[in-house]
């Protein structure tokens, strides 16, 4: 089924009553579960690491350093760094605290001596000095992201607050950095923020913010690695949305992300859903987007233009599918149903992009995310 072995990291919720969104699963997690994905599609569980909410995993490009983001509404959050030894297995060196909480991304610069951490709950933007061996240091910026007017908006003031009222005031969910430009989607401000990036201060210049349809919720974006375009999700009104990226006149200020196409993740666009992860996938001819509550994903054939086309949607065998993961080779994918405690193998066809369960399943408590070692 696949070229090889694989190493997996999952992130589960430890403790499910500090998280601004409240999960249904029957059992809290642990924190990092190490796993293997051997070559015929079997998984096997190799280590618990125990940690509070580990709910993003993201490796450093040298492959040696993983970094996981503890989410949580009670305090500021916390960024943990362990290296990766030769056999896979992690240890944990350093923790960074970031200035806000509900802590959810994190993103190296291209010349990975700084990072950008994002922070949900209060929309609060760290960037952060990163030395050779990935650890976090100094805060160079750190700042409140919103657009509109201070008596227009305000903070949630707890979770029950923010169930009802996720666009009342500013959350900002993710960072990609493009040429000389960093872009933050906030799903309560309806918007993709636009920034320049100074490589040499390390330092963003707010520029302009990109209004989407009020109510929609951006949430992540995925950068085609060979066209200048990007995929942004609306986790509220559960759409894609295919955007032009614009490099003219590099010293003028004006939107670099222009959008151009909306297509829905849905069948039944009234259906109460979320989407949640998108992807490309490998060789970037196809782009995957989970829906949390229609509990599926979402195909779609990217078009030599960049344009989308949606080819199919497929169950995930399991409740409220948080996250997933695409092997390297682009075999598999590896779908995390968070509210059903297991994660579910699929086969991937590489040529239609059709994705059909497989029998394999494993029993994780309240997974949250997956990552490839390497990827």
């Amino acid at each position: 089924m696949l070229d090889k072995d694989y190493k997996i990291f999952v992130g589960t919720y430890s403790d499910l009553d500090v998280l601004a969104h409240q999960p249904y699963a029957p059992v809290p997690g642990k924190g990092i579960y190490a796993m293997s994905l051997n070559q015929s599609g079997k998984l096997n569980l190799d280590k618990v690491y125990a940690t509070l909410n580990p709910a993003v995993l993201i490796p450093h490009s040298n492959g040696k350093v993983l970094y996981a983001i503890l989410e949580t509404i009670k305090d500021e959050g916390d960024v943990l760094r362990y290296d990766i030894n030769p056999d896979g297995s992690l240890t944990q060196c350093d923790q960074f605290r970031a200035s806000g909480r509900s802590t959810c991304y994190l993103a190296l610069s291209p010349n990975r001596d700084a990072a950008i951490v994002i922070n949900y709950w209060d929309a609060i933007i760290d960037v952060v000095d990163v030395d050779k061996d990935g650890r976090l240091g100094a805060v160079r910026q750190s700042f409140k992201q919103y657009y509109r007017p201070e008596d227009q908006w305000r903070q949630v003031t707890n979770r029950e607050d923010h169930w009802g009222n996720r666009q009342v005031g500013p959350h900002a969910h993710c960072a990609h950095f493009w040429q000389a430009w960093v872009f933050i989607p906030d799903l309560g401000e309806n918007a993709v923020f636009q920034y320049r990036w100074d490589a040499k201060t390390k330092q963003l210049t707010s520029e302009t913010h990109i209004e989407f349809a009020a109510g929609s919720g951006p949430r992540h974006m995925a950068m085609h690695p060979h066209l200048d375009i990007c995929y942004v999700s609306n986790e509220l009104f559960n759409t894609v949305c295919v955007a032009r990226l614009d490099a003219s006149e590099p010293e003028v200020i004006k939107p670099r992300l222009i959008p151009l196409q909306y297509e829905s993740t849905l069948d039944e666009r009234d259906k109460v859903s979320y989407v949640s992860e998108i992807k490309l996938s490998p060789d970037a001819k196809f782009l995957y987007v989970s829906n949390r509550g229609d509990d599926s994903l979402a195909i779609f054939r990217v078009l030599p233009d960049g344009m989308l086309e949606r080819s199919g949607l497929v169950s995930t065998g399991g409740k409220f599918p948080r996250h997933f993961a695409i092997t390297p080779c682009g075999k598999a994918v590896l779908v995390v149903n968070q509210d059903s405690g297991h994660i579910r193998v699929f086969a991937r066809d590489l040529i239609t992009g059709d994705l059909t369960m497989t029998d394999e399943i494993q029993d994780i408590p309240a997974p949250n995310y997956i990552r490839f070692l390497g990827a």
